[in-house]
């Protein structure tokens, strides 16, 4: 026989010490997984599955900033908090107005999926809405600026750009423990790198409390390892902004591991 097959059944449920369902180490010297001399191996995850239990509205985008500048140029900086869970259009936009009916109002317009803002201040006052890095999607503005709200004209005061109620839309599975010849190549840090992206699952058009699952029927993400035995691998899992996804839920993950004779 010139291949041999090492499948792995992995879930995150059974955790040890410090382990948890983002950050899973697999401990496996007592299985023996060993690669000779003669040998090449590879790996690939051929199947996950998880549930969508993310909130769009979680501790990093629940935060964002009001700013008023009145004609005596005095500035007042306010700071808000919506409360952590999932968020349809309709449940941030009635959320956004009960906490900030004093400084402004956002009405959604569904042909152009944005929101209209309109200032509720006096004409001789601005006013500002400041998201953050994490939530600035959902408001259709820019991150970390002062994004300028004007008063109603015919209706219309501050149209947002395109809105996207999702916080992410990918779960990138990195396997730590793999000597790797050629690794993945990525830019999620901003930056080229090579890294040890293994899997790429797409989360996107799962509903909220659904299962996320994954099949890799076309070895799309196998990979050539140089281990000569393989005994802990840790799984980190992010998104494609590079952020860890704290509040995954447990997973289930195949991972399979073949072993040819080299020609």
């Amino acid at each position: 026989m010139n291949e041999k097959y090492h499948n792995l059944y992995i879930t995150s449920i059974n955790k040890n010490g410090n382990d948890t369902s983002y950050n899973y180490n697999l401990y496996l010297s007592n299985y023996g997984i060993r690669i000779q001399q003669d040998e090449i191996a590879f790996i690939n995850i051929t199947g996950f599955q998880t549930l969508n239990s993310f909130y769009n509205i979680n501790d990093n985008s629940k935060k964002f900033t009001v700013k008023i500048r009145t004609d005596q140029d005095m500035t007042f900086t306010y700071s808000f908090e919506l409360d952590t869970g999932n968020y349809d259009i309709y449940n941030f936009m009635s959320s956004v107005n009960t906490l900030c009916s004093a400084f402004f109002t956002m009405s959604y317009n569904e042909k152009k999926n944005k929101w209209n803002y309109t200032s509720n201040q006096s004409i001789n006052t601005t006013v500002y809405l400041i998201p953050n890095i994490y939530n600035a999607k959902y408001f259709g503005l820019n991150s970390n600026i002062n994004n300028e709200i004007l008063p109603a004209i015919n209706g219309i005061g501050t149209y947002s750009k395109i809105i996207n109620m999702n916080n992410f839309s990918l779960i990138i599975i990195k396997i730590l423990g793999l000597v790797e010849p050629i690794k993945a190549i990525d830019n999620f840090s901003a930056s080229i790198n090579k890294g040890d992206i293994s899997c790429i699952v797409n989360r996107q058009d799962s509903n909220v409390g659904s299962l996320i699952s994954y099949t890799d029927t076309n070895e799309n993400y196998i990979k050539q390892i140089s281990n000569i035995e393989i005994n802990q691998l840790t799984f980190i899992f992010s998104n494609e902004f590079n952020q860890l996804l704290t509040d995954i839920d447990d997973w289930l993950l195949i991972l399979k591991i073949t072993i040819k004779k080299k020609n």
